[in-house]
């Protein structure tokens, strides 16, 4: 009686365990199945073995996005995704694949300023060209955002009104990634410096953006002068400096200017893509 106990329990131990068995490799399965089944809708290919790069096995543009069922990588072909048409000008494509190429133009009354095409590699596009308007204004877009620079010479104060009377600010520069974007475009216009949104003029030293942004990110020329050094040297006179400028004796980088004395171009920022 002892024995036929013993021998029911170890029997139904073993079904039990067994039962557990045949539930992993169910589970395995299917989870190998979803991620396979994943992979596919996002147009990728599993890869044959988990040590060779998706590069080598099917061939240049093609990337790692995610995994397949035993650890494969899931590989998809690089897409450069699309690009928005530049103000006051057209944009043709190829495609949108490693290797393709779009190609601008711009309109009457714009100059064409950059390249005049660009090739989508594994880091994307690359920055685009702008349709140089003046003497009227400049617009470009980036990341979402709209700007614009009016094509004249402006002191801080009036750079500011003018912005927002358009309806935004002067530039507020939140990352390296903008920062580097809005250095690029004003090297496309050559020996002309920009005011930026920035400025301690309600706390000395206290630098703020104008548009109440956090301040996340400096890009301060380091000398000499070390900036910001609140001076301005104009006419062998000494000005207190409460403005900053992209400024173009120091590659774009940041200086503080006194806001009234030094006339410079403007950098509006407008916080969506507007059409101008």
């Amino acid at each position: 009686m002892v024995f036929n106990q013993h021998l029911q329990t170890s029997w139904t131990m073993l079904n039990f365990c067994y039962m557990i068995v045949v539930a992993c490799r169910i589970y395995h399965v299917s989870s190998a199945g979803k991620l396979t089944r994943q992979c596919k809708e996002s147009y990728g290919k599993c890869g044959v073995t988990t040590d060779v790069s998706c590069n080598r096995m099917f061939g240049p543009g093609w990337v790692e996005m995610g995994k397949c069922c035993n650890s494969r990588p899931c590989c998809v072909e690089f897409q450069c995704g699309e690009i928005q048409q530049i103000p006051n000008g057209k944009m043709t494509k190829t495609g949108t694949a490693i290797g393709s190429t779009a190609t601008f133009s711009c309109d009457t009354g714009y100059e064409l300023r950059g390249s005049q095409s660009t090739t989508c590699t594994g880091d994307g596009w690359g920055y685009l060209p702008i349709c140089y308007g003046c003497p009227s204004k400049t617009t470009f877009h980036f990341n979402g955002t709209t700007y614009t620079i009016p094509c004249r010479y402006l002191y801080s104060i009036d750079a500011e009104d003018h912005c927002k009377g358009q309806g935004g600010n002067l530039a507020s520069i939140e990352t390296e990634e903008e920062n580097n974007y809005l250095k690029y475009v004003a090297k496309l216009i050559p020996g002309v410096s920009y005011w930026i949104g920035l400025s301690d003029r309600k706390t000395e030293g206290s630098f703020q953006w104008i548009s109440s942004q956090q301040l996340t990110f400096t890009d301060w020329y380091q000398g000499p002068p070390i900036q910001p050094d609140d001076k301005t040297i104009y006419f062998q006179n000494t000005w207190d400096a409460d403005c900053v400028l992209l400024n173009q004796e120091h590659s774009y980088q940041w200086s503080d200017e006194t806001c009234d004395q030094i006339g410079a171009y403007a950098i509006c920022e407008f916080w969506s893509v507007l059409s101008f």
